[in-house]
């Protein structure tokens, strides 16, 4: 057998590897595998968490996570809706009729105090559709059975009930989409008149029965823009959306039975699998009925609708603001656009993958007086869980609530069982008027089960932002968060 070459020491070539005492490395330059003996750069934390949350570019992820980190987000977009109200009493509209149905759909947006409960029960049921007896059985279903068989046809489920609720929202979306097309693209007639029809068809009663046909089209018109010289980044924004819609579309009239059929082949004992075909029959049935929705979501919804569609470029004509009264364009296009804006990312900013909280959004007009007031809640607080017990029993809420006249108050309660902390943050000079009521605030409690263990009132020093308060929701957009 060959003699095997000993070497006791390693060929190295100092030259190459070594940094030179004194000599500056420049922040700029790549990282190279063959010197592994010195960093280059420290990476700042906000970088690293670009690799988790994909915060790579000024767009709809980054802005998200930048509104959990701006105070403004809270009860601004209640203030900015408000403004547009006063820049409208201000346009050159001399019929006054028009003018007081105008002032009608501001006033609608406020609730009257001994309706605010009625309306946080309203916006609590259309908070989530996935509510109710049945969403329940296939918890306890998961829970008795964490296979992960079990875990796909539950899931498979859901995306199928989802689908089959979505189907005219989808469809919506997507003519929705052709319409803003046709509008920035009316220097091409042809085009613009070609996305008009798809955006009627896609609205049209049979377009679930011709959608194969319709997507066709859809993605040959997508690829003509693309070509086209006019294809520019605005326009470049909306095709990955509209290409978004389309697959989330199934045709397959069959999936929610088949869904439900694979289900059960799962599910042992006769009894149990009537029991989820009955709720299942019972929530489909009981969702085509129409829901009663928040009135004042309803109204920003039209706010919105009506300030947008007058915004849109080369639009002309008139926009119905209530029922039979019009206003010219080009007078409520004098509505800051930039406005609209600010409203629709606070609107953005509502429960979704980057604020898992529920949010609630409260006009109120006691006589003379305007308060704006938003709720946030996180149900499942994980701040909490680490001074002992378990999340479920940690609620987390905060309040904050501009009150015309005298400013800005943040109310954060932490509810654990039956024990209430409460701390009250005030405008810095109602402090002393506000600090007395603590007795009547822990009076309030009395006879609904619940106590407050504490309560604080102190001055409101800054506006705090969503992840000043709710700690966790960074770590919960962060990956893996454990130690080793």
């Amino acid at each position: 057998m060959a003699d095997i070459l000993k070497i006791s020491t390693p060929l190295i070539d100092n030259s190459k590897t070594t940094v030179q005492p004194g000599k500056q490395v420049d922040p700029t330059q790549q990282f190279n595998l063959s010197e592994i003996d010195r960093v280059v750069q420290t990476n700042q934390q906000s970088e690293i968490l670009k690799q988790h949350t994909g915060l790579l570019e000024q767009e709809s992820p980054a802005i998200l996570m930048n509104m959990l980190k701006d105070p403004s987000v809270t009860v601004s977009f209640l203030r900015n809706i408000y403004m547009l109200q006063e820049i409208i009493q201000l346009l050159p509209v001399n019929n006054s009729t028009l003018t007081q149905e105008i002032q009608q759909l501001f006033d609608s947006l406020l609730v009257d105090p001994k309706d605010v409960v009625s309306e946080l029960i309203r916006q609590e049921q259309t908070s989530t559709a996935f509510k109710g007896e049945l969403f329940d059985f296939l918890r306890n279903l998961l829970s008795q059975s964490p296979k992960p068989e079990m875990s796909y046809g539950i899931a498979n489920l859901l995306k199928s009930i989802n689908g089959s609720l979505s189907r005219r929202n989808i469809l919506d979306s997507v003519s929705n989409s052709f319409l803003f097309l046709a509008g920035n693209l009316k220097s091409s007639p042809k085009l613009a008149a070609r996305l008009m029809t798809l955006s009627n068809l896609f609205r049209s009663d049979d377009a679930p029965n011709q959608f194969a046909a319709l997507k066709g089209d859809a993605l040959a018109v997508m690829k003509e823009i693309e070509n086209s010289i006019l294809f520019s980044p605005k326009i470049a924004k909306v095709l990955p959306l509209i290409t978004y819609n389309l697959s989330r579309f199934n045709d397959n009239p069959d999936y929610l039975q088949d869904a439900a059929s694979s289900l059960l082949t799962m599910i042992d004992g006769d009894r149990q699998k009537q029991t989820l075909m009955d709720l299942l029959y019972g929530f489909l049935t009981g969702s085509r009925l129409q829901p009663q929705s928040s009135r004042v979501m309803d109204v920003l919804a039209d706010i919105i609708n009506k300030q947008t569609a007058a915004n849109m470029e080369g639009e002309e004509g008139e926009v119905e603001i209530m029922a039979g009264k019009k206003i010219p364009m080009e007078e409520f296009r004098l509505l800051s656009s930039e406005k609209i804006d600010k409203i629709v990312s606070s609107l953005l900013s509502s429960p979704c993958n980057y604020t898992p909280l529920l949010h609630f959004i409260v006009p109120v007009q006691d006589m003379d007086m305007k308060s704006f007031a938003e709720i946030w809640i996180d149900p499942n607080d994980e701040g909490e869980t680490k001074r002992g017990g378990d999340s479920a029993e940690n609620i987390h809420m905060l309040i904050v609530f501009d009150v015309d006249g005298i400013g800005r108050f943040e109310a954060e309660l932490f509810v654990r069982q039956q024990d209430i902390s409460l701390t009250l943050l005030c405008p810095p000079m109602y402090v002393s008027a506000f600090s007395g009521i603590a007795t009547n605030i822990a009076r309030s409690a009395n006879g609904t089960g619940f106590r407050f263990k504490d309560i604080q009132i102190d001055r409101l020093e800054r506006p705090r932002s969503l992840m000043d308060v709710f700690k966790a929701l960074p770590r919960k957009r962060t990956g893996i968060n454990m130690r080793v």
